[in-house]
C-alpha cells in the first residue's frame, strides 16, 4: 500500500462572485412562479409567526390578568387560527420549495450529463472519473441547496429578523435597545466559531476520503497484498490513517458540541437581561406583564435567524467553490464538432485514404508524423508495433475521437470533416481489448449498437462469432442479466459479445484494436471463424499482437514512433527481412525460451 497525501484537492470555498451567483439564479428563472408562490407562502407564515407573541401579550393584559374570560374564549381561537395559517403556509412553503429544488437539481445534473456526452476524448484523457462523478453528484448538490431551500430560508431568515426587530421597537424601544446587546455575541457564534467548525469538519472530510480510498485499494489489490505477503504492513498503515482520523474527528465534534450551548448560553444571557431589565420597568408601571412575556418570546425566536444566517454565509462560499467547477464543465467547447457545411454520411463502402496525416495530444509533441496509406473498401489492415509506437492514435482518428493536426482521413473520397460526426460514428463500430459490458442483459449489450434489432438478429450475430453456445448454458439464455462491467463473465466471454455487438451494428469499418489479446487461444479458435464473417466486406483497422490475426490481412503498417518504416503483406515483409521480420523472430525466440507461452498458437508482440 502506499502512503497517499492527497494534495490534489480542490478549494471548497471561494469568495463571493456577483457575476456567477446572477449566472446560478438563471436555473430558478424558470421556476419563478412556484417561486413567488413560496415567497408568499413564507410572508404569510411569518406574518402568522410575528402575531402569535402579540396575541400572547393581549391575553395576558386584556383577560388574563382581568379575568375576563369570554374575552379569553375569543382571542383563544384566534390564535387557534393564526397557528393553523402558519401551519399551512409552512407545509406549503417547504413542498413548494422542495418542488423547486427538485427541478433545479434534475435541471442541472441533466445539462451536466448533456454537457460531458459531448465532449470529446481529449476531455476524459485529462479529468479522472472520480473528479467528474463528484462534480456531477457532490457540486450540483450543494448549488440546489443554495438555489432552493437556502436563498428562500434565508429570506424568512431575514423577514423573520426584521419583523422581530420592528415589533419589539413598537412594543417597548428601551428594553429592545437592551436585549440587542447581546446581538455581537451571537454574530460572533454564528460566523467565526461556525467557520472553525466548518473547516474541522472539512478536514474530517478529507482524512475519510483517504482512510476509505485506502480501504478500496486493498480490497481492490487483494491478490497483490496477499501475494507480497504485506499484509501486516498494510494493517500498520491502516491503523495510523484511522487513529488520524479519529483524533480530528475527536477535535471537531468537540468543537461542535460548544456551538450549541454557547449559542443557548447567549440566548439565555439576553432573556437574563430582558426579565432584569423588564422587571424594573414593571415595578415602575412602565410596563405590563404581557409586554414582559411577549419579548421574551420575540427574543427566543431571535437567535436561531441569526444562526442561521452565518450558516448561509458558509454555504454561499461553498457553493461558489461548486460553481465555479461545474461552469468549468459546462464552459468547455468540444473539439471535435461539425462542420457549418458537414453533411449526413451517405452509405459508405469504406475505401480510407490517410493523407499526410500528423496527430499531437499535447501542443509540439507529435504522436503521428506524415503518415499516409490507402485501404480499399473490403480490405483488412493490420498495425504492429511496440508499445506507445501510435497503433490506437491511428485508430483513434478514424471515427474522430480526435480530428488530425494536419493533413487529412478521406473516407469514400471525402474528409471526415465533411461528414457529421453523428452520422460517420453509425459507420465505425469499435472493438477494444477491455470490453465495457454494462449492466443488463445478454441481449440488451449485444443490441447497445442497433437498438431495434430483433431478438434473432441478436442471436444470429451471436451465433456469427461463436458466443450463442456459452449464451445458451447461462441461467436464462440471452435474458440473463450481468452486472455492469460483466463482472459474472469471463473474459473471452466479454469479448465475444463485444464481437456480435460490432456485427449487429453492421458497420462499414470495423476497428479491432487489441481485441483478441484477452483471449485464450481455445477461445479464439472459435472467435476466428467469426472474424471471418466479422470482416466479410468491411474494412477493417486491426492493431493485435497474435499472429493468426494479422498474417492473413491485405497489409501491414509497421509503426514506430508515429511513422509508417514498412508496409506491406505478411510475406512481403518476411521477405524484407526487416523491422517486421525482427520483430516476429524476436517473438518466436521468446516462446522458444518459454517466455511466452502459447502452446496452439504463435504470436507476434505488438
Amino acid at each position: 500500500m502506499i502512503n497517499r497525501i492527497d494534495q490534489d484537492e480542490e478549494a471548497v470555498e471561494r469568495p463571493f462572485d456577483g457575476a456567477m451567483f446572477r449566472r446560478l439564479l438563471d436555473y430558478v428563472t424558470p421556476y419563478r412562479r412556484l417561486l413567488g408562490f413560496a415567497i408568499a407562502a413564507l410572508l404569510v407564515g411569518t406574518g402568522a409567526q410575528l402575531a402569535i407573541p402579540y396575541f400572547t401579550k393581549v391575553a395576558i393584559d386584556q383577560d388574563i390578568l382581568p379575568r375576563h374570560f369570554h374575552g379569553l374564549i375569543v382571542l383563544a381561537i384566534a390564535l387557534a387560527a393564526v397557528y393553523g395559517i402558519r401551519y399551512v403556509a409552512y407545509r406549503l412553503q417547504t413542498f413548494t420549495i422542495s418542488q423547486i429544488g427538485q427541478e433545479v437539481l434534475r435541471d442541472l445534473r441533466s445539462q451536466l450529463y448533456h454537457h460531458l456526452q459531448a465532449l470529446n476524448f481529449t476531455f476524459f484523457d485529462r479529468i479522472p472519473a472520480g473528479k467528474i462523478m463528484t462534480r456531477v453528484l457532490s457540486d450540483v448538490s450543494n448549488l440546489n441547496q443554495l438555489l432552493s431551500s437556502g436563498l428562500v430560508n434565508t429570506l424568512g431568515n431575514v423577514l423573520t429578523l426584521v419583523g422581530t426587530v420592528v415589533m419589539m421597537l413598537i412594543l417597548k424601544p428601551t428594553l429592545a435597545l437592551v436585549s440587542f446587546l447581546v446581538i455581537p455575541l451571537l454574530v460572533v457564534l454564528s460566523t467565526k466559531l461556525r467557520r472553525q467548525i466548518v473547516e474541522r469538519w472539512r478536514v474530517v472530510r478529507r482524512r475519510t476520503s483517504i482512510v476509505n480510498a485506502t480501504w478500496a485499494e486493498s480490497l481492490n489489490g487483494a491478490r497483490v497484498v496477499i501475494a507480497y505477503g504485506r499484509e501486516e504492513v498494510n494493517r500498520r498503515h491502516f491503523g495510523e490513517l484511522a487513529d488520524n482520523n479519529f483524533v480530528v474527528w475527536l477535535r471537531a465534534m468537540s468543537l461542535s458540541a460548544l456551538f450549541g450551548p454557547a449559542v443557548d448560553l447567549a440566548g439565555t444571557i439576553g432573556t437574563v437581561v430582558v426579565f432584569w431589565y423588564g422587571t424594573r420597568l414593571y415595578l415602575h408601571h412602565q410596563i405590563s406583564l404581557g409586554l414582559i412575556v411577549a419579548f421574551v418570546s420575540y427574543l427566543s425566536g431571535f437567535w436561531e435567524p441569526i444562526s442561521q444566517l452565518g450558516q448561509f454565509y458558509n454555504q454561499l462560499l461553498v457553493a461558489m467553490a461548486s460553481a465555479e467547477r461545474v461552469f468549468e464543465y459546462l464552459d468547455q467547447v468540444p473539439e471535435v464538432t461539425d462542420r457549418p457545411t458537414a453533411q449526413r454520411a451517405p452509405h459508405l463502402a469504406g475505401d480510407v485514404t490517410f493523407q499526410d496525416v500528423t496527430f499531437w495530444y499535447q501542443k509540439n509533441r507529435p504522436v503521428l508524423n506524415h503518415v499516409s496509406f490507402h485501404a480499399k473498401a473490403g480490405d483488412t489492415v493490420a498495425l504492429v508495433g511496440a508499445t506507445g509506437a501510435g497503433k490506437s492514435s491511428i485508430l483513434s482518428l478514424i471515427p474522430r475521437f480526435y480530428d488530425v493536426t494536419g493533413g487529412a482521413i478521406l473516407v469514400d473520397g471525402t474528409d471526415i470533416r465533411d461528414y457529421t460526426v453523428e452520422s460517420l460514428r453509425r459507420h465505425v463500430a469499435l472493438v477494444l481489448q477491455e470490453t465495457f459490458i454494462f449492466d443488463g442483459t445478454i441481449r440488451d449489450n449485444i443490441r447497445y449498437g442497433h437498438p431495434q434489432a430483433s431478438d434473432a438478429e441478436v442471436e444470429h450475430a451471436a451465433e456469427a462469432v461463436g458466443a450463442h453456445n456459452f449464451i445458451q448454458e447461462l441461467p436464462q439464455g440471452y435474458d440473463t442479466p450481468v452486472r455492469e462491467r460483466g463482472s459474472r463473465l469471463s473474459l473471452g466471454q466479454r469479448q465475444l459479445l463485444a464481437f456480435a455487438r460490432a456485427i449487429l451494428a453492421d458497420p462499414a469499418i470495423l476497428i479491432l484494436d487489441e481485441a483478441t489479446a484477452s483471449i485464450d487461444t481455445r477461445t479464439e479458435l472459435l472467435v476466428q471463424q467469426g472474424l471471418k464473417t466479422l470482416l466479410k466486406g468491411r474494412t477493417a483497422f486491426v492493431a493485435a499482437h497474435r499472429l493468426s490475426t494479422i498474417r492473413e490481412a491485405d497489409q501491414i503498417l509497421v509503426i514506430d514512433h508515429g511513422q509508417i518504416i514498412e508496409r506491406g503483406t505478411h510475406d512481403e515483409l518476411i521477405g524484407q527481412k526487416g523491422a517486421y521480420y525482427r520483430l516476429l523472430h524476436a517473438q518466436f525466440a521468446l516462446e522458444a525460451s518459454g517466455g511466452w507461452f502459447q502452446p496452439q498458437g504463435r504470436t507476434l508482440k505488438g
